[in-house]
């Protein structure tokens, strides 16, 4: 390539030629206008031309207009008239010439750049253009780049720029003499989409807490480092803001992230900037949600904000801090949404619990509703049905306690309706607050102590203080009974005290509670390992009862557990001195329902499972589990009539009195401690030992969803209290025959598989020893007489003929039928071939040249096996006959046996049917009907008398 050639440039001469103003040196400026002001390439309108026309070109390298080359004139004047950025740069210096769309891209470079060489106005870029200006200028193709980025000064600090140009060489003769670039500053485009992708990644941001919210935020910003380099989400906790999540290089921590420093208010009001950065600007931002989205929400979200680290190389103009606006703005609604969901879940959970709370509440109020109602109307019934006359003693105790029962859950509840309504209102009046809570927990702790526990009482200092009755009979029962129940082994001790405040303490070594469990043992319907009790029975509102009237009565109470040590509650109340004198003890009917309750916790007289009586002695042996003793009392009585009967408390119980001997049905409730009725189902029917024991299912929830999930465990059948008498024995008697009869069944079904097992076991070794005999008869051996070979032949031929039976009825047992190999016979040398019993008088009658087509073992095996059931009824003499009609041959065989007994002749032709005269495997004809239906004819009996029986044997005529 020939180097270019020098572009026109200004020389000493031209510079000083008489045509070039003269300057005045006072003033610095031309005596009169300059002489290319004229020119016809700046006569154009625009701040460019102007500046052009009265540039001194005659000092710069160009030197005056009149003497640049014809394609630079042309080139400039085109430049200037063009609406686009347009730069000119000419010679080896690559002096700049532009146009008034190409100054703002100068910025505070202007107007200093015209006429300058481009390398001294854009050093920062010279790098990366220069190259690309020398390749152009030296002949190279013309350059195109879109969207390139470049760090420009342009008086206000470095400022990354995007510009889409190309460079194009104009000719000066046979050389480039200058550089056109035609460009577009894509700067707003490209960062306008960069922006609107971080909004869109923000704005897909769902999560269902404002954590996981921050997280995701997190992540999505920091996919676009170049427009934030790093930050941190900020969110309230405990009214104080804390560093949720954080992305890229945030920089270092704030110690208080709050708009201190000069804060910028943008957009709703609640989007604070904060200048943390660089030296020529600020270089940090904070942006907090909106406050009145915050208050919408329901709580002061002030000190939730987003730290963002800015980039250096971006200008924090109007368009910036409307994205920073915008973005403050999708975060807090992202955050705002994550707690709406979160807030949505919870009241989602909440109306969870309260459904489970609710329905766990309706089914133990069913429990404990239809059980005493089971034992009022037990007794009833009998009475009204006649089945007794009058009602004793015991029974009567028996209802009045129910009633109680009944009672005291009527209290409890308008309890817990009294205090949700605010009714709950406390009455002092004077009570001798020892003798009455000695009244009080007596039979208590004589319930515990027929339950083998270690009970005490120590009251020190008790006397006479104002107190309400009701609700200190409420929290002592509540306290103690709860104690009595949850403690299987060790000690309960009951502690009054009073001073200046009235304590009571109660104090147990029971199942403890939970940790996690203990602040809400006072709530109502929560039941705390409930399963774990004495029994199940109770609705879960007794120590929510003591609370409110602990909260009434103007105390506190408190509790210490530990799981398998014990709870402490104490309860602390103020003391008001009375000066009446004090009141009664109480009434009859609250001590009759204390002492219901204590017999509800532990029955008098109950002695321990393996020493619990059974009602009845003969018959099946029936369970009946269930923690009520009342309950299992009246279940007992009532099936005594159908068995023995053995009783349980519950499942763990149960399956020790399953494991101990033979059970033949299990009558258990649904709802009991430790192991429940279905778990105990469960059990059962995974246990090797007897998995198919019928059980039925005695529980207070009714209705078919309650049914098929007892009947889905695994359970025989279900029966919802109350129930009567007759119903449950009849149900309890239908399942013991189906339980009989599914026995049976299995019997007969093992001893088939056994049979057909040893039958094809059986074939093969018969088999061999028939074979062996043929040979010794075929060897003539003189010293083996005939007899014996005729009838170890004829023994052979039987087991063999046995065999096959068990082989055909194993086969028609599954579902298939009897094998056949069909040919056409001649019915003379199948009659004369059958193996007839020895010592039997026989008669044939067949017709000569009578064809049938069957197969010839079946035929044989089926005419021997009616003859050898005449002889085994007692017949002498056989007769065979044959006869032909449209439906086929008939082979009739007729003997002179005593006939077929009423009792048999019903299931004549059912498999294992035999009279208790004969021998035999009862299969015989059975198979020999189903090998003639095979064969596509038939079995049939003709008749039978004490003069002999017929069987006619139908086949297919032959051709």
């Amino acid at each position: 390539m020939t180097p270019p050639r020098e572009p026109h440039v200004a020389t000493e001469a031209t510079a000083t030629s008489s045509d070039v103003p003269v300057v005045d040196p006072r003033t610095g400026a031309y005596d009169d206008a300059t002489p290319w002001s004229g020119d016809a390439i700046f006569a154009c309108a625009g701040e460019m031309a102007e500046r052009m026309a009265a540039h001194p070109w005659d000092r710069n390298v160009l030197g005056p207009p009149a003497q640049w080359p014809p394609v630079l004139r042309t080139t400039v004047s085109m430049v200037l008239r063009s609406k686009y950025p347009m730069t000119l740069t000419w010679g080896e210096q690559f002096v700049m010439l532009y146009n008034d769309a190409y100054v703002p891209v100068l910025g505070e470079k202007h107007p200093d750049a015209l006429g300058s060489p481009l390398a001294e106005q854009f050093p920062e870029i010279w790098d990366a253009i220069g190259p690309m200006q020398r390749a152009v200028l030296q002949g190279g193709e013309a350059t195109w780049d879109e969207n390139l980025p470049l760090v420009l000064e342009r008086g206000d600090g470095p400022e990354e720029c995007f510009f889409t140009f190309s460079y194009s060489p104009v000719p000066d003769g046979d050389q480039p003499g200058g550089v056109l670039a035609v460009l577009s500053m894509t700067t707003p485009e490209v960062l306008g989409a960069r922006r609107l992708a971080i909004l869109n990644d923000v704005g897909a941001v769902s999560a269902s807490d404002p954590k996981t919210a921050a997280a995701a935020i997190a992540a999505a910003l920091d996919r676009h480092p170049s427009e934030l380099p790093g930050g941190r989400v900020w969110l309230s906790e405990d009214a104080a803001p804390v560093v949720a999540a954080a992305f890229g290089e945030p920089g270092p921590a704030l110690e208080a992230p709050t708009p201190a420093v000069g804060p910028t208010i943008l957009g709703a009001g609640r989007t604070a900037w904060l200048g943390l950065g660089g030296a020529h600007r600020p270089s940090h931002a904070v942006a907090s949600p909106s406050q009145e989205q915050a208050a919408d929400a329901g709580e002061d979200d002030s000190s939730a904000l987003l730290e963002l680290r800015l980039p250096e190389l971006r200008p924090l103009d109007e368009a910036h801090r409307r994205f920073l606006d915008q973005l403050s703005q999708a975060v807090a609604q992202r955050l705002e949404a994550a707690r709406a969901q979160e807030l949505e879940a919870q009241r989602a959970a909440t109306l969870s619990e309260l459904n489970t709370a609710k329905t766990h509440f309706l089914s133990t109020m069913s429990h404990e509703l239809r059980t005493p109602l089971t034992l009022l109307l037990g007794p009833l019934h009998d009475v009204l049905s006649g089945r007794v006359d009058v009602l004793d003693r015991a029974a009567v105790e028996q209802l009045n306690g129910q009633c109680q029962r009944l009672l005291g859950m009527v209290e409890d509840l308008l309890e817990i309706s009294r205090s949700e309504s605010g009714r709950l209102v406390a009455h002092p009046e004077a009570v001798d607050v020892d003798g009455l809570t000695a009244q009080l927990v007596e039979p208590l702790l004589e319930a515990g102590e027929r339950a083998g526990l270690r009970m005490s009482r120590t009251f020190r200092g008790a006397g006479t203080c104002l107190l309400d009755v009701r609700l200190w009979e409420n929290v002592v029962l509540n306290l103690v009974s709860n104690a009595v129940k949850y403690t299987l082994e060790g000690s309960v001790h009951v502690d009054l005290a009073m001073d200046d405040q009235l304590v009571l303490t109660v104090r147990d070594t029971g199942i403890g509670i939970p940790e996690a469990q203990q602040s809400l043992v006072f709530q109502r319907f929560h039941r705390v390992r409930a399963g774990e009790g004495r029994s199940i029975e109770g609705a879960g509102v007794g120590l929510a009862i003591v609370a409110d009237a602990v909260a009434e009565l103007g105390g506190e109470v408190s509790l210490e557990s530990a799981p398998g040590v014990g709870t402490t509650v104490t309860v602390r109340l103020p003391v008001r001195e009375a000066e009446a004198a004090p009141a009664t003890a109480p009434t009859a009917l609250r001590l009759a329902g204390v002492r219901a309750k204590a017999l509800d916790l532990v029955p008098v007289g109950e002695p321990g499972p393996e020493r619990r009586p059974a009602a009845g002695s003969a018959g099946p042996t029936l369970l009946v589990v269930d923690d009520n003793a009342a309950m299992r009392q009246h279940v007992a009585s009532a099936l005594g009539e159908v068995g023995r009967v053995l009783v349980a408390a519950d499942g763990v119980e149960a399956l020790e009195v399953l494991a101990r001997g033979d059970v033949d049905l299990v009558v258990s409730d649904v709802m009991m401690p430790r192991l429940d009725g279905e778990g105990l189902v469960a059990a059962i029917r995974e246990s090797p030992d007897r998995p198919d024991v019928p059980v039925i299912l005695l529980s207070a929830r009714a209705g078919s969803e309650a049914a098929i999930s007892g009947l889905g465990r695994g359970a025989d059948d279900y029966v919802a209290k109350p129930f009567s008498r007759e119903e449950l024995v009849a149900r309890v008697r239908a399942h013991l025959e189906l339980s009989s009869l599914r026995r049976e069944r299995q019997r007969r079904r093992d001893r088939e598989t056994m049979l057909a097992g040893v039958s094809h076991d059986m074939q093969t070794p018969l088999a061999t020893i028939a074979n062996a005999l043929e040979l010794l008869t075929s060897l003539g051996i003189p010293d083996l007489p005939p007899e014996i070979t005729g009838t170890m032949t004829r023994s052979v031929a039987s087991l063999l003929g046995l065999v096959a039976e068990f082989l055909d009825w194993s086969a028609l047992s599954t579902g298939a039928r009897v094998r056949v190999h069909l040919e056409d016979l001649e019915v003379p040398s199948l009659v004369a071939d059958v193996a007839w019993p020895r010592g039997l008088e026989l008669t044939t009658q067949v017709g000569a040249g009578a064809r049938v087509r069957a197969d010839a073992l079946r035929v044989r095996r089926i005419l021997a096996n009616l003859a050898t059931n005449a002889v085994r009824a007692g017949a002498t003499r056989l007769w065979v006959g044959t006869d032909r009609d449209t439906d086929g041959l008939h082979v009739r065989v007729r003997d002179d046996g005593p006939g077929i007994p009423p009792e048999v002749l019903a299931r004549l032709f059912q498999p294992w049917t035999t009279s208790q005269d004969t021998r035999g495997s009862g299969l015989g004809l059975y198979v020999s009907r189903e090998s003639a239906r095979a064969m596509g004819g038939d079995l049939t009996l003709v008749d039978t008398s004490s003069a002999g029986t017929t069987f006619d044997l139908r086949l297919t005529s032959g051709g």
